[in-house]
């Protein structure tokens, strides 16, 4: 049997990104566990940020923004620019977080994240007071001691980036546990 919770109550683990906008001199940091790969080509993402607050104006604004992943390790800095309005805090000198320029946006990407991604706003939506924001990915980075076996060229080792799990509903952090399987792959048990 399974228990109703209500549309309100939704209960599933999201990886923690830091989006960054704004440029090297003044730079905003806002936590987000709403965000999703949407297309692979062009390869773009969607970020959902709350209307009330200080970053989706500056998203807005700038026409660029970076995704950058969490690690459990920088999980207190996430947090950080998560309840903080960077409206009156500078949460770069406060959290402790470095920044580094990007290649090809203003908005500059974090150090400490070992994922950044570039991107550049090309859709605005807005869905009750959150807004939904479309970024065409423009360049990935990827500190090399978090990058996988030489076989698939691209590959990450999901271990060492050990990204941070927002869990949604309960609110809590959480880190990856084990793999169980390979995707596109275990299922051909079950084709006949």
């Amino acid at each position: 049997m399974k228990s109703k919770l209500g549309p309100q109550r939704i209960m599933f683990p999201l990886p923690t990104v830091l989006v960054v906008t704004g440029n090297m001199e003044k730079a905003n940091i806002v936590t987000i566990a709403w965000i999703s790969m949407l297309t692979g080509s062009p390869p773009t993402l969607g970020i959902s940020v709350g209307s009330r607050g200080h970053s989706a104006e500056l998203i807005k604004k700038n026409k660029d923004f970076s995704v950058n992943l969490a690690s459990s390790n920088i999980m207190t800095e996430a947090d950080f620019c998560g309840i903080t309005s960077g409206t009156d805090t500078d949460k770069f000198s406060e959290s402790g977080l470095s920044k580094m320029p990007s290649e090809l946006i203003s908005s500059p990407i974090i150090k400490e994240c070992p994922i950044n991604i570039e991107c550049s706003l090309k859709d605005i939506q807005m869905n009750g007071k959150t807004y939904q924001f479309v970024g065409e990915i423009l360049q990935t980075h990827v500190d090399e001691d978090k990058l996988g076996s030489d076989r698939e060229p691209g590959s990450l080792d999901i271990m060492a980036v050990d990204p941070l799990i927002y869990y949604s509903g309960v609110r809590e952090y959480w880190r990856l546990g084990e793999k169980v399987g390979d995707a596109y792959q275990i299922g051909k048990k079950l084709k006949k």
